[in-house]
């Protein structure tokens, strides 16, 4: 029990050092950013909309707002209310250009499917401003559709700006 205790400790300790250091963090603690994403796999184009909070230095969690893709298929409509996107996002701290890389999961249900995504890559921030970014985003994303039993992989390539909310 002791050692718990002592673990929690220096976690808690972690913790509130990050945060007061975080006064000194060139990234906003929420982010507003709209994008525009290239698919590959069977081409397709998306333009959307993210939600990104960076609560510690080097680490951020990416919501997917909304985006509406179109290509061979289809078009698609996704909103984070009903299908759910959440991306964990560990920066490495940089001058200029700050490159980060991603994980995260995504779900998307309706009465007839079930649709679920892991996805992960690399990104790269540019800084034009205190509180504001462009960035470039390659990925992958692999797809697993439960009604059509099939499981798809995608390349993705995202590009846009993020512009700071709350400092």
């Amino acid at each position: 029990m002791k050692k718990v205790f002592i673990i929690l400790l220096l976690l808690s300790v972690f913790i509130i050092g990050e945060a007061q250091t975080r006064k000194t963090a060139k990234r906003p603690l929420i982010e507003l950013g709209p994008k525009a994403s290239l698919y590959i796999g069977s081409l397709r184009f998306g333009l959307g909309a993210e939600l990104l909070v960076n609560p510690l230095r080097n680490v951020g969690l990416r919501f997917d707002l909304t985006e509406l893709s179109f290509g061979e298929d289809d078009t698609r409509f996704s909103f984070n209310l009903r299908d759910i996107s959440l991306d964990g996002i560990l920066y490495l701290q940089m001058q200029d250009i700050t490159p980060y890389a991603f994980l995260g999961l995504g779900l998307a249900a309706n009465e007839n499917t079930t649709r679920v995504e892991f996805r992960g890559g690399l990104g790269f921030n540019y800084s034009i401003t205190r509180g504001t970014d462009i960035f470039l985003e390659p990925g992958v994303i692999i797809t697993h559709d439960s009604y059509a039993e099939r499981t798809d992989v995608w390349f993705r390539l995202s590009a846009g700006g993020r512009f700071g909310l709350i400092k």
